[in-house]
């Protein structure tokens, strides 16, 4: 069977130190937290991930928080340190995930800027502590929603197949049923669709949880169906 991107990648690195049988890439963070996704997208690119707790000494997160990410398995042999959830799924697309040219990357890289900077703030409303308190998925027309439904008219994915993008940007979809279970989607059909789709996948369901999975499908179903 042809290795996963993440195999390959990995494999080629095991050859060229002494230090490789002790090598891993570990990510720190906890099930209540944003790096669930992290896990989500390892899992679908085959990257086996060692998990610490978020107040584990080691933590190179600079403000102690999650997710962080420590690979000390880099192309060059030494180690990495990094934070934030869009840095670390497009690092790890980048070294494992086979994201290998320049276009591949930009193309992955736009999605995931937006899902930060653009779809967080509509999903997650905060208030002056940094709490989550309301979603602007409430508004039946909220634009940046409707476009994004627009563009999902047309395809299944945001890059036409499956990739680190859908993970930043579903995710994050994902959330607002679980944190916000009155909030519909309907609306929203094609938006519906997609996120029923990605809560399907098996690399989610490990990340999240089988019945996080469950409910989440059920809620999509809903959503389309207007039950």
């Amino acid at each position: 069977r042809a290795a996963t991107p993440a195999r390959r990648r990995a494999s080629s690195r095991a050859t060229s130190g002494r230090r490789a049988t002790t090598r891993a890439t570990t990510l720190y963070g906890s099930q209540g937290s944003r790096s669930p996704l992290v896990n989500w997208y390892a899992h679908e690119i085959g990257l086996e991930l060692a998990m610490r707790a978020p107040r584990d000494e080691t933590n190179p997160h600079p403000f102690g928080q999650v997710p962080a990410l420590r690979d000390d398995a880099d192309a060059d042999g030494g180690e990495l340190e990094l934070f934030e959830s869009g840095a670390i799924l497009m690092y790890l697309a980048d070294a494992y995930g086979g994201l290998d040219t320049p276009k591949t990357r930009a193309a992955a890289a736009a999605w995931v800027s937006w899902a930060n900077a653009s779809l967080d703030p509509v999903l997650f409303v905060e208030n002056e502590r940094g709490g989550v308190v309301d979603t602007k998925a409430r508004d039946p027309n909220n634009k940046r929603l409707r476009r994004l439904d627009d563009v999902l008219a047309s395809r299944d994915y945001l890059l036409g197949d499956f990739s680190v993008a859908d993970v930043a940007v579903g995710a994050y979809l994902l959330y607002v049923p679980q944190f916000f279970p009155d909030v519909s989607f309907a609306p929203y059909p094609a938006l519906a669709r997609y996120m029923g789709r990605l809560a399907l996948r098996d690399a989610y369901a490990k990340a999240f949880g089988a019945d996080v999975q469950r409910y989440l499908v059920q809620k999509c179903v809903s959503y389309v169906d207007g039950d």
